[in-house]
């Protein structure tokens, strides 16, 4: 038998076996809600409007973005653009059961999924890894308080082994499953059943960049540059570049000769950032990016190697190519092209998010448009790579996790 850790409320977390968290599920299965039931757009947005609070420790980097997007008038918003997308003479019902897996690097962005599913009236199980931070496990204590205060034994957070079979145990249970954490953690939960019209909405391994208006950029003033180098900075610092959704790249559009004076001073300003924000630079990241960066140029694919400070380091490619060098904690390659219209070009199926400055809507649409292959699921401007929506991934989560119920 496998033990497990159960995490509750007052954080009196406890060791259960396996045939009695097996239990607790289809007992669990059996306590859903209404799509955005009031009780439940209640709970998520009161942790909200705790973390937000002046009580709190300033909330900062991924906490706060979850709080924001959790806060009650954004909540109302989802909830009304799912009853208008509700199809008529149609109910929208809870799956039942939702398996969730976090992923290592990016610890809070779980809470999105779980929370959507949690609003749709789901019950949940989610497998939190051994090491969670205390900022996550003080979030966490949030919802179980407030859980256990409602007398909802629906939502269940734990922890077991890797080593077993619980892990299909409980997918063998579950109406929906949702991982996050990479194409290798995907293909290991790939072949396991789930119950019998069961869903899978897999978060595997995702590239993002950014393609910027050379001619757009170069007529900033001062305060408007570095209002772009505090957004670039946020899109890449706040999951230390480690998102999905972080860019890596910047295809600027334009002549590198004409323009690399105001791609520098845009990449100097956002390496101001990272100072203020966090001064002290990791080390080993640092020596990552150089090694990185040097590499590039010493095989001919970086033209030049740019130091702003520990914190970010960047590189210019030799030619008009795909970039794929990812090494997070700030790190940017710089590509310059002749025009927008190549950015499709580039696209690959593991593409995910596209930022972007200096182009109008229309102009983003029309190049969105023209592409009709796989790849790329976001085009948001730059400073808002990292704004989760309930469409991620090209997954409209919230009908996902929702079963249609016609009545004629």
């Amino acid at each position: 038998m496998t033990d497990v850790i159960a995490y509750n409320a007052s954080a009196r977390d406890a060791e259960v076996q396996e045939s009695p968290l097996l239990a607790k599920l289809n007992v669990a299965r059996r306590q859903l809600a209404a799509p955005f039931a009031a009780e439940r757009v209640d709970l998520i947005a009161g942790v909200a409007e705790t973390l937000l609070g002046p009580r709190q420790p300033t909330v900062s980097g991924p906490a706060a973005h979850f709080a924001f997007w959790t806060r009650r008038a954004a909540l109302a918003k989802i909830a009304a653009n799912f009853a208008a997308r509700v199809p008529q003479n149609t109910l929208a019902r809870p799956r039942g059961l939702v398996f969730h897996l976090p992923p290592q690097n990016v610890e809070t962005v779980f809470l999105y999924s779980w929370a959507l599913a949690y609003l749709t009236g789901n019950a949940n199980i989610v497998r939190l890894p051994q090491e969670i931070s205390t900022r996550m496990r003080a979030i966490v204590d949030l919802f179980l308080d407030r859980l256990a205060a409602q007398g909802d034994t629906s939502q269940l957070f734990v922890h077991y082994p890797s080593q077993g079979n619980l892990g299909a145990k409980i997918s063998a249970m579950s109406d929906a499953r949702v991982v996050w954490g990479g194409d290798a953690k995907v293909a290991l939960f790939a072949p396991l059943p789930l119950r019998t019209g069961g869903k899978s909405i897999w978060f595997g391994d995702r590239f993002s960049f950014s393609t910027i208006n050379g001619a757009a950029l170069d007529k900033l003033d001062e305060p408007a540059l570095r209002a772009v180098a505090k957004k670039l900075h946020n899109d890449v610092f706040v999951f230390g570049q480690m998102a999905c959704s972080s860019p890596h790249a910047l295809y600027v559009i334009g002549d590198a000769e004409a323009h690399h004076a105001g791609v520098r001073r845009l990449l100097d300003a956002s390496a101001l950032e990272w100072t203020i924000d966090d001064p002290k630079a990791h080390v080993g990241h640092a020596i990552g990016k150089m090694t990185a960066a040097f590499y590039a140029a010493g095989t001919g694919r970086a033209s030049s190697v740019n130091w702003q400070n520990t914190h970010l380091t960047s590189v210019v490619a030799s030619a008009p190519e795909r970039q794929d060098i990812r090494v997070g904690g700030g790190f940017l390659s710089v590509v310059f092209i002749r025009s927008l219209d190549q950015v499709p070009s580039f696209i690959r199926e593991s593409d995910q998010t596209i930022t972007y400055f200096g182009w109008e809507r229309a102009e983003i649409e029309a190049v969105a448009a023209s592409r009709i292959g796989p790849g790329v699921s976001r085009w948001a401007p730059i400073g808002t790579a990292l704004d989760f929506d309930f469409i991620w991934d090209g997954y409209d989560i919230p009908f996902e996790l929702t079963r249609l119920i016609r009545v004629s």
